[in-house]
């Protein structure tokens, strides 16, 4: 559980490196205004590729080699993006980071899955939520203190911290690897799953199950998850004029208050509903609600608006533990929990690569960030609606 927690916080030390770095790299002039939203377009929509490649392959590359792989590419990338001249080399090595952070989660999941029985597998997949918040908190101060120096310090510091996780991750594991074995055996005699419950996941099995419903809500949740976060270093930056360092800065607010999102998303799922669709469905809600108050009463306000987007991001890391893990877990008698979190991991990138570049368009075609706002309200809004109405359906149709 450490080794995950370790791994996975490591691996957002190279995720929002380039969106704190946006502004001073346009400023030297690497790339026109507006061609930012091609390069975090790249590394979602290989990310979430990478998700629904990975979910499949981790099944067949031992996980100490498969999620130090994954390390090692990004910090590589991120090193490479210092030295990159060219902004579609930019975009070729955006991708690559992107293709490289996805082969962690699934990793996570099948260690989980295969490593931990039922109680220390319901422990671990919500104290493995504040692994994102605080490696978002890491990659934030790297990029506060690194811009105030150049913003290639800033890729080469998270680069070769990345490199330094892969070597521990791939290290420690290799030590445990005969404890790993006989846990592996243990936990198969504890929990066996029957031949009949084994199954690819095909088309027909994927929509039967009920998984249909909650693509759309990971589809929905990409849009407003980690298509929002990407920008709010940029908003902070162009809302209220704030210092490229300084937004950094401010934006390590976001991630502490999200460290509860997860532990409040359990709780309102075991006390009201324990139904994740519905979870899902309330917590995109509140999502809109606080958008909403930004655009109503708060538009020029940096510090509530923080404060307000900060609730929302801790909502949304909610609907991430609901969907990525919980509902994966309704499928480890059956073998697939890595294959469904990689599957539903593609549909999140398939929404937040699809409108990192329209929430760009907006902004540039209003010339305000308010327009934006409200479109994130009106998205959560809908996707409330969506998984209120599907919730029955994936109750009576999700493995038990």
């Amino acid at each position: 559980m450490i080794l995950c927690f370790f791994a996975y916080a490591v691996s957002y030390l190279g995720r929002n490196t380039f969106a704190a770095c946006i502004t001073d790299m346009t400023a030297a002039g690497l790339f026109p205004t507006g061609f930012d939203g091609y390069i975090s377009a790249a590394f979602l929509v290989f990310y979430g590729a990478g998700q629904f490649i990975n979910g499949r392959l981790t099944s067949l590359v031992r996980p100490g080699l498969f999620a130090a792989a994954g390390l090692l590419g990004s910090g590589i990338a991120n090193i490479s993006m210092a030295f990159a001249g060219n902004r579609f080399l930019f975009v070729a090595l955006w991708a690559v980071n992107g293709f490289c952070c996805s082969m962690l989660w699934p990793t996570v999941i099948r260690v989980f899955s295969e490593w931990l029985d039922t109680a220390e597998r319901n422990r671990a997949s919500t104290n493995i939520s504040p692994s994102i918040p605080v490696g978002s908190i890491l990659c934030y101060l790297i990029c506060y203190f690194m811009l105030k120096l150049d913003w290639h310090a800033v890729f080469i510091l998270s680069g070769s911290l990345l490199c330094a996780g892969s070597a521990v991750w791939f290290t420690a594991t290799t030590l445990l690897r005969k404890d790993v074995a006989a846990r592996f055996a243990e936990i198969a005699d504890e929990e066996p799953a029957s031949p009949a419950a084994k199954r690819k996941l095909t088309p027909a099995y994927f929509f039967a199950a009920g998984l249909g419903i909650m693509a759309v809500a990971s589809i929905v949740s990409g849009t407003l998850k980690e298509a929002v976060i990407s920008w709010i270093p940029t908003y902070l930056t162009e809302n209220f004029g704030f210092l490229s360092s300084d937004s950094a800065l401010i934006s390590v607010l976001m991630p502490l208050i999200s460290v509860a999102g997860p532990y409040f998303a359990v709780f309102i799922d075991r006390k009201f509903f324990r139904n994740e669709c519905a979870t899902v469905g309330m917590l995109f809600a509140m999502s809109a609600f606080f958008h909403l108050l930004i655009v109503l009463f708060f538009r020029d306000l940096a510090v509530p608006a923080v404060i307000l987007l900060s609730l929302s991001s801790a909502c949304l890391w909610g609907v991430n533990t609901m969907l990525m893990t919980y509902t994966c877990y309704h499928f480890r008698r059956s073998g697939l929990s890595a294959a469904v979190s990689g599957t539903l991991n593609a549909a999140v990138y398939l929404g937040s690569s699809s409108f990192t570049y329209i929430y760009r368009g907006i902004n540039e075609a209003s010339g305000s960030w308010d327009p934006v706002v409200a479109v994130w309200a009106v998205i959560g809004t809908a996707g409330c609606l969506f998984c209120f109405l599907g919730a029955r359906s994936w109750k009576k149709r999700r493995p038990e």
